[in-house]
């Protein structure tokens, strides 16, 4: 059994590396930054668990003192209700059926409602069924005996009179402004409304003292109210009280909840109620009611429906613990939370609950350690940047031949080699890795530079083999070359040739291609090897139409230098090949090999035929096809073959670069000259020859359509035989 490599182990290998393999200026800034570190990790840390301590304590003792605030406002919040209802019970004149009517009365309750906001209602019912109340105007509120026309906005107050004793009995309705005149009244004769058999009557008569009622739906409105009630007693001449009536005030809970709203504990704190039956009496950001599925109506929401979680969880801790105040964490959030139940005497069962996220009470002291924190940073920072400066220089020439050696190995040698050093060991290293890159930039001129970077890289032995990869071939030659090299001195046909080598493999290697070799005028190149491409089809045919476009503008240049022009001929075909070292043990080649190779060759030379500059095989058309515009030129059995593949002329790039895309002209001829190949393949010769002779007027110039005119008119003569398929035999290379 192998023991396993320790570098291949996830966590230890990457610790093996760091420690086995470090930067002297690394280690020195580690070792000061490791040393400072250590002593600032200590001192913030025994600061945070003292300023944790403080924060703590702070926020209870801020908690306790908000909380008494919260329950002494809420309380006296209520005990405004049962102060006003016992003011106005000394008013109600007990020997009087009709006070109904008592100016004193209706006043006292019309101001009562003025000077208390969160009053919704105040009334007095009496033993007789008599009943005086002042409400409030809601929003949207209308007349009683016009339930289709809305009150004005000047009124504010509506007064109920209700007189059971009268003949005939009747209702008034009597609407004030806010400064309390009468601006409207409605009489109503038809009435259902009996005080005596309302909840806050009857609760108040049977306790025969001040009560709080059950939580109900508000009249004419979605909201829940509470009704606080006090009763009337007045003696008879046989010195025996009797229950005269009921003084009561109803209490709306979203005003209680908006009174909620104002006790503000902190910035992220709430305040709301909930009673013994876990239910949201009033709570500040949201509606503590919903309708009942079954009756419609509005019911109180439970604890555990209200939308912030450490609402409820604060409210299960309150139980569990039995204590008043709780501390507990919530999404990584550490809250504290108090209950304190108003006890008033009567029947009112409420707690007022506040939590409140501890951050609020210790900002001060979260924004001091970050402070501190801040400034153990920027002095980190400081102290490693002058450690880092003083490390640089200590470690300056080390590190820079370090790098240059790296470079060398990927086979980057794009700068002078300038590195300085009064160290005599030094300076021998540098002589050693000059004359290193000397030697590796000739040898990149030999052998292409992906493949050198490669071996490089891998640091191992150059070994003969290959493999099966498609690769785009690109073959060019110079058209007559050889009668240019005839008539020009060596010298300048050699300066010549390597310019226009220099452009063209410098556009082949921007685009990922692979320079084979050079066989005298002749390039040979390749894509998707070494390194692989997956668009090597697309980037071959732009690679040439840029080698043309890029030796028409050298051809304009040279002219004006009395300097031969050159026309060059590009072949291209995609086939898998073997790729790889090919050679002996004293020389190797990285090359391909295979048939393919000579048919790509093969179309570089078949331009000759048809006097065009770029022609593809089949195989390059039907990936690219949608990208470039190509024309068929013909099915060539290329020599030495017996079967035909159809080629086709690249003529320009569909989108993207500019400078290749192709003319209306050049558009409208391939699509014309498409048609007549179609009618030529299916040897409807008459058709052919008539489309020919039209394209040839439109385009005198090409010499495709004028060979193909030519052919169709022989074939008119001689048909050729049955089994003809179109291929044309190629003689020469």
């Amino acid at each position: 059994m192998t023991k396993p490599n320790i570098e291949e182990i996830p966590v230890i290998g990457w610790l093996y590396r760091i420690f086995s393999e470090r930067k002297l200026r690394y280690d020195i800034v580690f070792s000061f930054m490791m040393l400072f570190v250590f002593e600032n990790v200590i001192t913030f840390c025994f600061t945070f668990r003292s300023n944790n301590i403080v924060s703590t304590e702070f926020a209870k003792r801020a908690m306790e003192q908000h909380s008494n605030a919260a329950l002494m406002q809420t309380k006296r919040y209520l005990d405004d209700v049962q102060k006003v209802v016992m003011i106005c019970r000394t008013l109600v004149d007990l020997q009087n059926p009709n006070s109904i009517n008592d100016a004193k009365l209706r006043d006292c309750l019309l101001q009562s409602l003025k000077l208390y906001p969160h009053f919704s209602n105040i009334f007095v019912g009496f033993a007789t069924g008599n009943y005086l109340g002042v409400e409030r105007k809601t929003p949207n509120a209308r007349y009683v005996m016009q339930s289709d026309k809305a009150l004005p906005n000047n009124i504010k107050f509506l007064i109920q009179s209700q007189d059971r004793t009268a003949t005939p009995i009747y209702e008034l309705w009597s609407y004030y402004n806010e400064d309390g005149v009468l601006v409207g009244e409605e009489k109503n004769e038809i009435f259902n409304f009996d005080p005596r058999t309302r909840p806050w009557f009857l609760m108040a008569e049977q306790k025969g003292d001040f009560v709080w009622t059950d939580i109900y739906e508000y009249s004419g409105s979605n909201s829940l109210c509470i009704t606080a009630a006090v009763p009337i007693y007045s003696q008879n001449e046989n010195k025996v009280e009797k229950l005269s009536g009921i003084v009561g005030v109803d209490l709306r809970l979203d005003e209680l909840s908006t009174f909620m709203k104002s006790q503000k504990v902190s910035e992220n704190g709430v305040t709301f109620i909930v009673n013994q039956s876990e239910q949201v009496v009033a709570y500040p950001t949201i509606t503590a009611t919903k309708a009942s599925q079954t009756t419609g109506s509005r019911t109180l929401m439970s604890i555990g429906e209200v939308p912030n979680k450490e609402i409820s969880i604060a409210f299960q801790k309150h139980k569990e613990m039995k204590e008043k105040s709780v501390e507990f964490t919530y999404e990584g959030n550490a809250y504290l939370a108090s209950f304190e139940p108003i006890e008033d005497g009567n029947s009112i069962d409420w707690l007022v609950g506040i939590v409140v996220p501890k951050s609020d009470f210790s900002k001060n002291i979260d924004d001091m350690q970050k402070g501190e924190m801040l400034i153990i940073i920027l002095v980190a920072i400081v102290a490693t940047f002058v450690t880092f400066v003083l490390s640089r220089k200590i470690s300056a020439p080390i590190i820079a031949i370090a790098e240059e050696t790296q470079r060398l190995k990927d086979f980057y040698q794009t700068e002078p080699l300038q590195i300085k050093s009064n160290i005599s060991e030094i300076k021998k290293m540098i002589d050693a890795i000059a004359a290193m890159r000397a030697s590796l930039q000739s040898f990149g001129k030999f052998v292409p530079k992906v493949l050198v970077r490669r071996l490089m890289q891998k640091g191992t032995e150059v070994k003969l083999g290959g493999k099966t990869t498609e690769v785009t071939m690109f073959f060019s030659d110079i058209q007559g070359f050889t009668t240019i090299s005839e008539n020009m001195p060596a010298d300048k046909l050699v300066l010549h040739l390597s310019d226009y080598l220099n452009e063209l493999s410098a556009i082949i290697v921007e685009q990922n291609g692979t320079i084979d070799k050079y066989i005298g005028d002749s390039i040979m190149a390749f894509w998707n090897a070494p390194n692989s491409d997956k668009n090597h089809v697309f980037n071959a045919c732009h690679t040439a139409l840029l080698c043309q476009k890029r030796l028409g503008e050298l051809n304009r240049q040279w002219e004006l230098e009395k300097k031969p022009i050159l026309y060059t001929r590009i072949g291209l075909h995609t086939a898998e090949v073997i790729v790889g070292n090919i050679g002996s043990d004293e020389k190797i080649n990285y090359t391909l090999m295979g048939d393919s190779v000579n048919l790509g060759s093969r179309l570089e030379g078949t331009n000759k035929v048809y006097k065009t500059k770029i022609l593809v095989s089949q195989n390059v058309y039907k990936v690219v096809s949608e990208r470039f515009l190509f024309r068929p030129i013909d099915i060539v059995a290329v020599k030495g073959k017996k079967e035909g593949i159809q080629i086709y002329e690249l003529v320009g790039q569909m989108t993207g670069d500019s400078r290749i895309l192709p003319t209306k002209d050049e558009v409208t001829l391939c699509e014309a000259f498409a048609h007549g190949f179609k009618l030529y393949l299916e040897q409807r010769w008459g058709e052919a020859i008539k489309h020919f002779e039209n394209l040839k007027k439109d385009f005198p110039q090409d010499y495709v359509t004028e060979l193909y005119l030519e052919r169709c008119l022989a074939f008119k003569e001689a048909p050729p035989k049955r089994n003809w398929d179109g291929i044309f035999v190629m003689t020469q290379k």
